[in-house]
């Protein structure tokens, strides 16, 4: 009997985007545009009070202030920061005039549409129709830069929707093979075993069956081609893994269930699975952080708990296909999301990123081959305002430990050798698909809930690359991590297997919903900005993690560079504080506020 095989996909922060994202010349400009073509735009208006903000934000997630999880209404953190009443209606009477329709003012953020014709006249561009190479899409956006109207230049910060040649995901890098022969062909040092849920649970101590409170929430983002999932794999998925069924209930944006894709059926089925019975948001964006942070906070009903898979180094904001900003730079694309994921914090829920799957070399030097510029980072997992999550990889078995701790009852395991290791390591290649992502922001400043733990790690006696190379005093990421290689999911109908640190994001994601659910339970507020949380955990009990103190991440997904940062004792840039331990977060949450 002929075995079934197996897709082996190398699951990319960038959930691919990237690889192939960079060469815009899969857009071809074929005509003009039609002068009556409608174009939606929105513009991001200068905010005041950003220190009171931040300086809040750090408060309430304090854990130790007594203000600790008063989170606030976004009707009380717009009456902070919005501009004067005067200048919003300044924005919006240019607006008018120029013929601008469906205006939304969102206060520090309007929305509107007007015809290609109008906005020629107001940023100084000429539309055309670009066609896609590959799939049979068609878009109108401006064939150089924009500028700013005079008349409102002070007043507005970014815009978007008029110049960005978004992206169409052809699905990660990915070839067929026999899953046995995958498992024997990793490099000596890995476990080869399918991880499930069930690893998950036992490794990081999380009691399984114990369900959720209903009224926790846990939601995966996705973005540019609105990768989806089929509801029937979450069926197949459950009776493979002996997990129960995920019912994802909160379906915001384009959905396209005929096409699912790797990166957001990993999400489903893990934030899902391990976030036991929470309530399951699946959200696809039209755009990128920018779009994706503003619409969210404008959402009246958002979820406690929010994962993003996706990355692209920090001085590449403003390349033409993600931001495509002119009047500002990619610091200030970069400080004005920022400021949105802090309004979101403030909001009382927490964001979670992927640290990036290419690790210190990132994606700016994939092919390890820069002397220059040998170190890049990844937003947003390097922001300071959302929980970096790197990836571990289980630890190869001696071969004389027959001992299997997890004593899998999951049909899928029957079938595929599942993992016996409880060892964690760096998940780096060549042993694993990918190599987990952390080192120094280019353009935050080190927060202060990161400082005592980074400073130890300067001071841990480690090798660190060449001072010039990256800045010392700016954030480090990741802040924590999980389990990133080997997870067995179910696409399309067919196994697969999945490798990246798009896999720990998901997996935090559900823990931090299990962990609000209990305190939603009691009566209390949701975690929020988990991260000034999460170091002083670890510094009042540095036994609720496990710590990773050895390894580095030199590498790609390809090759292994000359520089990099190297694993320590506590802290440490490749992951974080380590991986949780479930019932030791637990008992640290039950005492606060």
């Amino acid at each position: 009997m002929k075995k079934k095989s197996i897709i082996l996909i190398i699951c990319l922060i960038v959930v691919p985007i990237f690889s192939s994202i960079r060469d815009t010349s899969n857009w071809v400009k074929v005509k003009e545009a039609n002068k009556n073509t409608i174009i939606n735009f929105r513009l991001g208006l200068r905010q005041k009070n950003l220190d009171i903000l931040e300086s809040t934000l750090l408060d309430v997630s304090n854990p130790k202030s007594i203000n600790y999880g008063k989170w606030w209404s976004s009707d009380e953190i717009m009456d902070l920061i919005e501009p004067s009443v005067d200048d919003i209606k300044i924005v919006i009477s240019y607006l008018l005039e120029n013929g601008c329709f469906n205006i939304e003012n969102h206060r520090d953020m309007v929305k509107a549409s007007a015809n290609v014709d109008d906005i020629e006249k107001m940023f100084n561009v000429k539309m055309a129709t670009f066609s896609h190479k590959v799939k049979n899409q068609f878009i109108v956006r401006s064939s150089e830069s924009y500028s700013v109207p005079r008349e409102i230049k002070s007043l507005v910060h970014i815009v978007t929707g008029v110049s960005e040649l978004p992206h169409y995901n052809t699905g990660p890098k990915s070839h067929k093979i026999n899953i046995n022969e995958r498992q024997e062909s990793i490099e000596k040092g890995a476990d080869p075993g399918l991880i499930i849920p069930y690893t998950l649970q036992k490794l990081y101590g999380i009691p399984i069956g114990m369900g959720n409170d209903s009224a926790s929430s846990v939601c995966v983002v996705e973005f540019e081609d609105y990768a989806s999932f089929n509801k029937e794999d979450l069926f197949e998925f459950a009776a493979a893994t002996a997990t129960p069924h995920i019912n994802v209930d909160h379906i915001i944006g384009p959905f396209e269930p005929y096409a699912p894709g790797g990166e957001a059926t990993l999400d489903v089925q893990y934030a899902g699975s391990i976030s036991e019975g929470a309530s399951v948001w699946f959200w696809t964006v039209d755009g990128w952080m920018f779009e994706f942070a503003t619409d969210f906070f404008n959402t009246p009903v958002i979820p406690d708990v929010v994962s993003m898979s996706y990355g692209w180094p920090e001085p590449g904001q403003c390349d033409r296909f993600i931001a495509h900003c002119v009047d500002e730079d990619a610091e200030q694309y970069v400080q004005r999301v920022n400021i949105e994921f802090q309004k979101i914090g403030l909001r009382g829920t927490t964001l979670l990123a992927a640290s990036g799957d290419q690790g210190a070399p990132g994606d700016s030097n994939m092919d390890c081959k820069s002397h220059k510029h040998p170190l890049s980072t990844s937003f947003p997992g390097a922001s300071p305002w959302v929980t970096s999550v790197g990836a571990t990889m289980l630890a190869e078995k001696p071969s004389t430990d027959s001992e299997d701790p997890y004593q899998y009852s999951a049909p899928i395991c029957n079938k595929k050798k599942c993992a016996t290791s409880t060892e964690e390591l760096v998940c780096t290649y060549p042993q694993s698909l990918i190599t987990t992502g952390g080192g120094f922001s280019n353009y935050s400043p080190m927060p202060s809930y990161q400082q005592k733990a980074v400073n130890d790690y300067f001071n841990s006696g480690v090798k660190f690359p060449n001072s010039t190379f990256f800045n010392s005093s700016n954030r480090a990421f990741p802040d924590i991590s999980a389990l990133g290689h080997n997870y067995f999911i179910l696409a399309a109908g067919a196994d697969q297997v999945i490798d990246g640190t798009s896999c720990s994001s998901p997996v935090l994601a559900g823990i931090i919903s299990l962990l609000n659910g209990y305190r939603i339970s009691v009566g209390k507020p949701p975690l929020g900005f988990i991260n000034p949380l999460l170091y002083q955990l670890y510094e009042d009990n540095p036994a609720a993690y496990n710590d990773i103190e050895k390894g580095n991440n030199y590498c790609t997904e390809h090759c292994c560079a000359e520089t990099g940062f190297e694993s320590a004792k506590g802290y440490d840039a490749v992951t974080g504080l380590g991986t949780p331990v479930y019932q030791e977060f637990l008992n640290y949450i039950q005492t606060l506020n």
